[in-house]
């Protein structure tokens, strides 16, 4: 008989004093990846489950309750497994003493399975899991893992939510001019509401930012947020990728695919460019703001989802309501909260600001110190009236990082390209709207600058190539090229 005091496990050092019940374990093991809490339990139970774990953890261990509440008073542990003695009349008040000094500890429970009932207590009491004696020493081994696991998963999500709750701070947002602090208020507004919105503006104004600021300050904050750029996805793919399929809808399908609306479900889906989606698209889309439901592609079941809808777009919606493009049903339902963000020539106060900002912002993840622009940088930067907006700041900046060999972004790094046909008919007076003649000469003069590309002359223009496609084919726009090519 080996004396007492002495441990059965090579791998490791165990104090123990005589009794059936231990009043105190301790293992230290080469491998400390993470701390165990054993409680309770039989004295050669207990020997057993620790030298199991002792080769991948260190492990402590409490006779009692009152003991162990005691010892996690004052130190930390990455798993608790308390060992269940009696009928367990009182695990669910013994689990929330447990979850009062460690809330984020997972609880394992080890138990007899002679009560279905006392499982499903333990677990709606938060326990992480409950393992039926006896068990294998891989079954704990992996119980231990998937809880640690779990928590690890947990204090990533966090601390990924805490820093969404400083990026999307609205009133950390650059917003000096009136018009932005318009805005400010609006996004506040919404934030608190479960409406559908509508948010518009020019491109690279940062409608996708606004819609993710309004999900992470609203109820809906801790559920899904998801984009999807319906001008980037081609048509024949578009449903697909917002509603799902199901296996052989079409070739190439061969499994069912959960779209986003209901990957979304409880959360938000942003819907950028959301005029780019075809008449039997929009139809579904109106379902599934009136209903919340939709069917997967080539599938006939129901799938019901409560999805929030925040849709963008830098078209003039009413426009294309008007001219027969665009569903006059579903513009009135979507269009329940509108936002419209300025252009950055309409708050020339935030060009200073923002440039700042975004010199400090590249600057650290280019690995550059340069924090100050020359003042007639500034000036040459006000001036310009932009029609990239903040997109257009951030890749000059970006550039005149990548420039400047001084401590200071002199105006020879800054190169801002001349101010073109679309440029100047967008600092038009809001309202006033090009004559069809205007936009022919403007789109043509932007596809000769462009060898007649289409996806070149679509980038310079601002708009997607579906876009400028319609818009070609709707002012009868030809060229030789083309022809050849069909």
């Amino acid at each position: 008989m080996k004396p007492p005091g002495k441990s059965c496990c090579t791998c490791s050092k165990v104090d123990i004093f005589e009794g059936d019940i231990l009043p105190a374990i301790t293992l230290n093991t080469t491998k400390q990846t993470a701390s165990i809490f054993i409680i309770g339990g039989v004295e050669a139970e207990t020997r057993k489950l620790a030298d199991a774990l002792a080769v991948d953890y260190h492990i402590s261990a409490a006779p009692n309750v009152a003991e162990s509440v005691r010892r996690m008073t004052n130190e930390s542990f990455s798993t608790i497994i308390f060992d269940l003695v009696g009928d367990g009349s009182d695990l669910a008040g013994i689990l929330e003493s447990l979850k009062q000094v460690a809330p984020d500890t997972p609880v394992i429970v080890l138990g007899h399975p002679n009560d279905a009932q006392l499982i499903v207590g333990a677990i709606k009491a938060g326990a992480f899991d409950f393992i039926t004696k006896p068990y294998p020493p891989e079954k704990i081994k992996l119980s231990v893992h998937q809880a640690l696991e779990n928590r690890s998963l947990k204090n990533e999500i966090d601390y990924l939510r805490r820093e969404q709750d400083v990026v999307y701070d609205p009133d950390r947002i650059i917003a000096v001019s009136p018009a932005m602090q318009n805005v400010i208020g609006t996004i506040k507004r919404a934030a608190r509401t479960e409406s559908t919105i509508l948010v518009t503006g020019e491109t690279g104004t940062g409608k996708s930012f606004l819609s993710g600021n309004i999900h992470f300050n609203s109820p809906r904050r801790h559920k899904p947020f998801i984009k999807v750029n319906c001008a980037n996805i081609p048509e024949t793919l578009l449903e697909s990728e917002l509603f799902g399929h199901e296996k052989g809808s079409f070739t190439g399908a061969d499994k069912t695919r959960t779209g986003r609306f209901e990957q979304a479900s409880g959360g938000t889906i942003f819907l950028d460019e959301f005029c780019e989606l075809g008449f039997a698209l929009q139809a579904k889309l109106l379902r599934a703001i009136e209903d919340k439901s939709f069917e997967r592609l080539g599938g006939n079941k129901t799938i019901h989802a409560d999805t929030r809808i925040i849709a963008a777009t830098n078209r003039d919606i009413e426009s294309f309501v008007q001219e027969g493009n665009f569903r006059e049903d579903l513009y009135y339902r979507i269009n329940v909260l509108r936002i419209h963000l300025p252009p950055l020539r309409e708050r020339i106060q935030c060009i200073e600001p923002l440039a700042h900002y975004l010199l400090a912002k590249l600057g650290r993840s280019m690995k550059k110190k340069i924090d100050s622009f020359a003042p007639p940088v500034l000036e040459k930067l006000q001036h310009y009236p932009w029609p990239g907006n903040i997109r257009q700041l951030s890749n000059t900046i970006e550039r005149a990082l990548l420039m400047e060999d001084g401590p200071v972004i002199q105006a020879d790094s800054i190169s801002l390209p001349k101010i073109d046909a679309l440029s100047l008919s967008k600092i038009k007076p809001a309202g006033l709207k090009l004559s069809a003649d205007e936009e022919k000469e403007m789109i043509s003069r932007a596809l000769e600058n462009n060898l007649w590309i289409q996806k070149d002359a679509a980038r310079q223009l601002g708009i997607t190539p579906r876009a400028l496609n319609y818009r070609i084919k709707k002012l009868g726009i030809t060229h030789d090229r083309w022809r050849k090519n069909k």
